[in-house]
């Protein structure tokens, strides 16, 4: 039986834990140009799409500048992981501090519902600490209260996710990959008017982060689609791979520039007329075993898209933190980081 879609997003708790630990230390240069942003233009209300373990968001930062925090992102149970990971740190003498319990937060309460005012103050965190065994430090005591604002949701505008869950119907009785590929383009242009705008109110944020999102819409929903394709048809042939080649990248540029397009949408719709967004995403990979770089499927086509609803902004970054290498895994690929500002209605 074929895993629908929203089974298909649930991620085991403890892979968003080994995702963290082994990607808290790739994403530097992301924290810091966004910690170097939010001290700039101290926004008041900040939205972090595809936010995920929080790996590339300076949440302490965020917590520490009183902002109104969203966090978003369509895997259930992420951002969750996220925070209870990132809340906790140990200073130069190995001893616990809690961003909750620091004394610059005005209502600890808010953010952890299992908060209880230490005795003496200043104190680096609660009387309600209690240390949980392992990498990276955590605290049992620690329960969610109302923020930040978490919404488990598309931020394609709903259009990966309209696509992702038509895959099923449409690939009903498909006999061969040929088929399969033409209901799929099909499904994919069938469903691009349908919008769903994301549970934030418009023209609230003066800041919105959408790190390495652009290259991530390569992969998802088309290796979702393709994988229930092979549920019915078995991996193509080799033999007819090769003629298949066209129609499976028409597929996957389809999705990728109408996914980045619903996702401007989403950007311009809660972004405020004076706000920023900061995105940054993988424009080249080092592939093996040729050992040659390559530029990403559609990448300079989706910059076109992201042309056509901002304008970019180079003055706020320094020439050297607008491109960095990045790797994880031992694949490096060449990111490329802007500052957008709407362009007028």
């Amino acid at each position: 039986m074929s895993v629908d879609w929203d089974d298909y997003l649930n991620t085991p708790a403890g892979s968003y834990c080994e995702c963290h630990r082994q990607c808290q230390d790739c994403f530097q240069h992301e924290l810091k140009n966004l910690q170097r942003i939010i001290q700039h233009r101290k926004p008041q209300v900040v939205a972090c799409l595809g936010a995920g373990v929080l790996n590339d968001i300076p949440y302490r930062t965020l917590v520490l500048s009183g902002a109104t925090v969203h966090l978003v992102d369509w895997l259930p149970g992420s951002l969750e992981s996220g925070i209870d990971q990132s809340i906790m740190t140990s200073d130069e003498a190995g001893e616990p501090q809690c961003v909750y319990c620091d004394q610059q937060v005005s209502c600890p309460e808010a953010y952890c519902a299992g908060y209880r005012k230490a005795k003496t103050l200043p104190a680096p965190v609660c009387d309600a600490f209690v240390p949980l065994p392992g990498n990276p430090l955590r605290c049992a005591a620690f329960r969610s209260s109302e923020r930040p604002t978490l919404h488990c949701e598309d931020v394609t505008s709903g259009y990966g996710s309209a696509f992702a869950r038509g895959v099923l119907d449409q690939l009903r009785g498909v006999r061969s990959w040929r088929q399969a590929f033409g209901r799929g383009k099909a499904l994919a242009e069938r469903v691009r008017g349908r919008h769903t705008p994301l549970n934030i109110p418009a023209g609230s944020a003066q800041l919105v982060t959408s790190s390495l999102l652009l290259s991530q819409f390569e992969h998802e929903p088309y290796d979702y689609f393709s994988r229930r394709a092979a549920d019915l048809l078995g991996p193509p042939k080799e033999a007819e791979e090769k003629s298949l080649s066209p129609m499976m990248d028409k597929l996957r540029t389809t999705l990728l520039l109408n996914q980045v397009e619903g996702h401007c949408e989403a950007i311009k719709r809660i972004l405020h007329p004076e706000g920023l967004c900061y995105m940054s995403f993988e424009m080249f990979h080092y592939g093996t075993p040729n050992g040659r770089w390559f530029l990403i499927n559609a990448m300079h086509r989706a910059m076109e898209v992201v042309g056509n609803h901002f304008h970019f902004n180079f003055n706020l970054l320094e020439d050297r933190d607008l491109a960095t290498r990045f790797e994880v895994g031992g694949t490096p690929s060449i990111v490329f980081h802007f500052i957008l500002e709407p362009k007028e209605a």
